[in-house]
């Protein structure tokens, strides 16, 4: 009989109803503009007028319109959504890496941007992308900055 309030208070704990069934944080594929059109270097030859921040683009006229550079392809705006941005940095960069994920119950998607920087005293201001799949309405995307 003793056992029976700790075997309640254990089938409590264990049976959370805050997780939903099968919905975890996944990683989520992505692309972009280098790998699927051939554009090169565009941390430095694409240009957007933002100011440490980042945007979304949903078609080719918003993309014409919103960017300058050498890359200009006809992109695929029915199956990508565009997350572009601009970052202002300190000193020089070497690389920029990109983790994507998804976290389903709660409907945001988490886009990691990492610079990682060298000793140059040059001090960029880079853009940063990635083609996302389409994203649907409602999901809410955040931008995480990190300066390695």
């Amino acid at each position: 009989m003793r056992l029976l309030p700790i075997l309640l208070i254990l089938l409590f704990v264990s049976c959370s109803t805050k997780d939903e069934p099968g919905c975890y944080v996944s990683d989520v594929d992505f692309t972009n503009l280098e790998t699927a059109y051939g554009c090169e270097n565009t941390k430095s030859q694409l240009d957007i007028a933002l100011e440490n921040t980042f945007t979304f683009i949903n078609s080719q006229t918003e993309y014409n319109e919103q960017t300058s550079g050498t890359c200009m392809p006809d992109i695929d705006f029915d199956t990508y959504t565009l997350i572009i941005g601009k970052k202002a940095l300190s000193n020089g960069n070497t690389s920029i890496s990109y983790d994507y994920s998804n976290d389903c119950a709660t409907a945001t998607n988490t886009l990691t941007v990492t610079f990682y920087q060298n000793e140059t005293t040059e001090a960029p201001n880079l853009t940063y992308h990635i083609l996302s799949p389409k994203i649907d309405e409602g999901t809410t995307v955040e931008v995480i900055i990190n300066i390695n």
